[in-house]
């Protein structure tokens, strides 16, 4: 990490997350998103959030259980968006009802499988000391989590995924320290970052151990229930802890509360090429681009009219020294159009709260610009 840089808590929390051969980014009500299309460019596209929920989200404990469901919504919509952009690999495919029985499978495999399963393994086996209890459980718990993400990294097409996940961090830790977003520079911060989802996985088990040894050794039928009604709780306490490690992530405690999610990541990211930083750059850039449209869509009686002026963007691109397209500091727009796609450089976006939002989240919103770079 460039120690050289200190954070600027001003600009907000930010995040995303990688998608196949792009990444999706989430500042305050705006996200946008970049692929690398089989002809070499980047497509992009930006989007703002309803603005009914943004007083949920400043809610501690509470945005957390939300920020997790905008994650799971906003992540499907920005993979079909991906996949209908990348050409060869069409997403015409993805129907709502394939998407929403995808999601069902998802959740129930995630309250099945990662939140019941191991409890009915150690109440199986006879455990009922409470705290043994809930370290065993913990522990298959982990087991399930660390073993399922180091089977998917054994693919060679998870593995560019995990290499974009490392191009967004490193973007994003180069966005809150201030510096000029170019791969040369942005190649200074560490590929790991403490508010990724991967390190929030662990936190949740960590945080489970705890809660289900106040539990104790329940019956059949709380224990079934503490683990799916308790899951809402769980992720909200994670929640906080990932966001406070954030905000401290160059002082002891933050170093302290974001060393188990650290070593995590060294399994779900890898070093990104300069082409996939240049896509993690652009997505940021459509993201701090669809801001205007979400400030106006906030104040009461402008939502209809952000969404009638909210047109396709089309932005300029210089080469870059790998040959590939990067973010160029002058872009061109349409008429009527929301705003350009690109950014001079990081200080140009306004400040948002500190405690707004975690960058993270996904429903239907007023549709702020999309383009393609050549």
């Amino acid at each position: 990490m460039a120690e050289g840089h200190a954070i600027d808590t001003t600009v907000g929390p930010i995040g995303g997350q990688a998608l196949p051969e792009g990444v999706m980014m989430r500042r305050g009500q705006s996200w946008g998103a970049a692929v690398r299309r089989t002809d070499g460019t980047i497509s992009v596209t930006s989007r703002v959030l309803p603005a009914g929920l943004a007083p949920w989200r400043r809610l501690p404990l509470l945005r957390g259980v939300l920020a997790l469901g905008e994650t799971a919504a906003l992540g499907t919509k920005a993979t079909v968006w991906a996949a209908q952009e990348r050409g060869g690999e069409s997403g015409d495919e993805y129907k709502r009802g394939g998407l929403v029985l995808t999601v069902v499978v998802a959740i129930v495999g995630v309250v099945g499988i990662f939140g019941l399963l191991p409890a009915v393994i150690v109440k199986a086996l006879g455990v009922d000391q409470p705290m043994l209890f809930s370290l065993a459980e913990g522990s298959i718990r982990l087991g399930i989590l660390v073993g399922y993400l180091g089977l998917l990294g054994r693919s060679k097409q998870v593995q560019r995924v995990f290499a974009y996940h490392g191009a967004e961090h490193m973007t994003i830790h180069a966005f809150e320290h201030r510096v000029d977003l170019a791969p040369a520079t942005i190649r200074q911060f560490d590929r790991r970052h403490p508010r990724c989802g991967t390190a929030f996985l662990l936190v949740v088990v960590i945080v489970t151990m705890f809660a289900h040894a106040l539990v104790g050794h329940p019956g059949w039928g709380l224990l079934v229930a503490s683990r799916i009604l308790g899951l809402p709780v769980v992720a909200g306490v994670a929640y906080e802890a990932i966001r406070f490690a954030g905000r401290h992530q160059h002082q002891l405690v933050g170093r302290m509360l974001m060393a188990p999610g650290s070593w995590l990541q060294a399994i779900t990211t890898a070093e990104p090429t300069d082409d996939m930083i240049e896509v993690a750059i652009a997505a940021l850039e459509a993201t701090i681009a669809a801001e205007p449209v979400a400030a106006a869509a906030a104040l009461p009686g402008q939502t209809a009219t952000a969404t009638a002026t909210a047109t396709s963007t089309t932005s300029t691109s210089v080469a870059s020294t790998s040959g590939a397209p990067t973010a160029a500091d002058s872009s061109t727009t349409s008429p009527g159009s929301a705003g350009p796609t690109t950014t001079d450089s990081p200080t140009t976006a306004a400040p948002i709260d500190a405690d707004g939002a975690q960058a993270h989240a996904g429903a239907d919103a007023p549709f702020a610009g999309s383009g393609s770079r050549p």
